[in-house]
């Protein structure tokens, strides 16, 4: 008897080992994803306050608050930063010509976090 393809158990373990490899992968797909969106956020909020401080050594008037298109109309930003979330909005805590720092409405402040 000439065997041509695969039994119908061979095809259930396979797709078995298949299912439970997804079930393996996709959460650490999906975590990774968001730690790949909370370390840009982290850098957009990095790059804000640097072209605050910017802002704040070139102007006699301090920026106290977060003014994106100030920043940019100003060219200490090359660009409207492109946010990882829809929900991210950045603020200020603080006035940022003294010890102020930026926030963000999800992932919160980019202070003590690990680079």
């Amino acid at each position: 008897m000439k065997r041509r393809g695969f039994t119908l158990i061979e095809l259930m373990i396979v797709i078995a080992i298949i299912g439970i490899l997804a079930a393996i992968a996709i959460p650490n797909f999906r975590k990774a994803r968001e730690q790949a969106r909370e370390k840009a956020c982290y850098a957009n909020m990095r790059v804000i306050l640097g072209a605050v401080e910017m802002y704040n050594m070139d102007h006699t008037a301090m920026m106290k608050s977060v003014n994106l298109q100030a920043l940019v109309s100003g060219k200490y930003l090359k660009s409207e930063i492109s946010k990882p979330e829809t929900g991210c909005s950045y603020s200020a805590t603080g006035d940022l010509d003294g010890t102020g720092l930026i926030q963000c409405a999800i992932h919160g402040i980019v202070e003590g976090k690990d680079s």
